[in-house]
């Protein structure tokens, strides 16, 4: 397997194909999340500075401030959309079987990356071994991904809309940053967010010649064998 890896990443960058990473920053927003409010808020982002380049990976980060009486993350429901894509970052964390309020822990600054291991749904107890230690929660987290009405989820809801749905899509466009606060009595801002995008010329330029590559390795691989055959 890894000298296929091997094989083909030459084969790529012989033809040009390089990855790039470009990181868009979303600063200075401090927007109050509407207070018990399912329809939320939406901050919209266009990029233009990246044409005729895809998504290969995607990592956002948020800040959310716990502001006033001190929201609850347990009643936080958190989305980004571009294009055809849509993920969960958010739904509801802590909400279980005899927790429908969740955790009662006020802000986070987080980084959503599909490749982390550890659920931010269950962040208390990934990090303190109990859903009821109070902690903040910081660092690199996998997103919820639970695609399940935020009335009804739970932390055992099968796990779909990861941040991967983005993979392909170009990185210009608008994206979109949905949040609600679906609980009323405790308030959030949203205080500002983050995308690093690994970008990729268009996949239809480069299909062909991986598609070739596999090929020529293949036929390289049985002729090897048929060599060692004969040795």
């Amino acid at each position: 397997m890894r000298k296929i890896v091997s094989f083909l990443s030459s084969l790529l960058l012989l033809a040009g194909v390089h990855a790039q990473v470009f990181q868009f920053d979303f600063s200075g927003i401090n927007t109050a999340i509407p207070d018990g409010q399912p329809t939320g808020m939406v901050n919209a982002q266009t990029i233009s500075s990246a044409p005729n380049l895809f998504v290969s990976d995607l990592n956002v980060s948020v800040i959310i401030a716990g502001t006033g009486l001190g929201g609850f993350n347990g009643d936080l429901y958190l989305t980004l959309q571009h294009d055809s894509g849509f993920s969960v970052l958010l739904n509801r964390t802590g909400r279980r079987t005899g927790s429908s309020a969740g955790y009662s822990d006020s802000g986070l600054n987080v980084t959503f990356d599909d490749s982390a291991t550890r659920d931010i749904h269950n962040y208390r107890f990934e990090l303190t071994g109990s859903h009821t230690t109070p902690v903040t929660p910081t660092g690199a987290w996998s997103p919820d991904a639970r695609n399940i009405d935020p009335s009804s989820v739970l932390d055992g809801n099968s796990r779909s809309a990861f941040l991967n749905s983005f993979n392909t899509l170009p990185v210009n466009g608008t994206w979109s940053l949905f949040v609600s606060d679906l609980s009323s009595g405790s308030t959030h801002q949203l205080s500002s967010w983050s995308m690093e995008i690994t970008a990729v010329p268009e996949p239809s330029s480069y299909a062909a010649i991986i598609a070739i590559g596999l090929v020529a390795f293949a036929t390289w691989k049985k002729l090897d064998e048929n060599r060692k055959k004969r040795a």
